[in-house]
């Protein structure tokens, strides 16, 4: 009993450090990559994402407090911590490549280009590829299955929402360009999505 505390202590030790907000203050520098001032563009897909993190970590204090939706698994919640880190290192990949780009809202610039290299030669958003990863395996890594089927629901449909917005705009701003990549790549997961 006492390695099954230890082990809950370890997983909230890595998820309570935050790195998905730290490192994501810490990597985006310019004003337009930090701003959270509403674009046309944005739809309130940002608000629908904050949303949906807000909603799994509330959940997850108040299920896991109350010990509703335990998950008496150990071996899933290591599973679920190696994608999470998967999932963070994506997202970082994904910032460092678009570099200024990468905005917490919608929004292009006229000297903006599109990127189609590395994990973008394949898939057109990793970096919310990188945040699904995170958010879906979160409940899984807490040991909880209600917060893991809170997590997977709300993060697909903020990002549906956003990604259904987010290349409308990029046809508006690309335009054939952007059709032809749209045409060679996958949203999220080849074959797939």
């Amino acid at each position: 009993m006492l390695a099954d505390k230890e082990d809950d202590r370890t997983i909230y030790s890595i998820l309570n450090c935050d790195n998905f907000f730290v490192m994501d203050f810490i990597i985006r520098k310019d004003v337009k990559a930090t701003s959270i001032r509403k674009t046309k563009d944005d739809n309130n897909s940002t608000k629908f994402i904050v949303l949906a993190f807000f909603i799994t970590l509330t959940s997850a204090e108040l299920l896991n407090y109350y010990k509703v939706g335990k998950l008496d698994n150990p071996t899933i919640a290591k599973i679920a911590l190696v994608f999470m880190f998967l999932g963070l290192i994506i997202r970082i990949y994904s910032m460092l490549k678009l570099k200024n780009s990468y905005t917490r809202t919608l929004l292009t610039t006229e000297q903006q280009k599109l990127i189609s290299t590395g994990l973008y030669k394949i898939i057109r958003h990793p970096g919310y590829l990188g945040t699904i990863l995170i958010w879906a395996f979160f409940g899984f890594a807490i040991k909880n299955y209600i917060v893991a089927i809170i997590g997977i629901s709300l993060t697909f449909i903020a990002y549906s929402y956003r990604i259904k917005n987010e290349e409308k705009m990029l046809l508006h701003q690309f335009g054939q360009q952007y059709k032809d990549y749209q045409k060679r790549t996958w949203k999220i997961v080849p074959h797939i999505w």
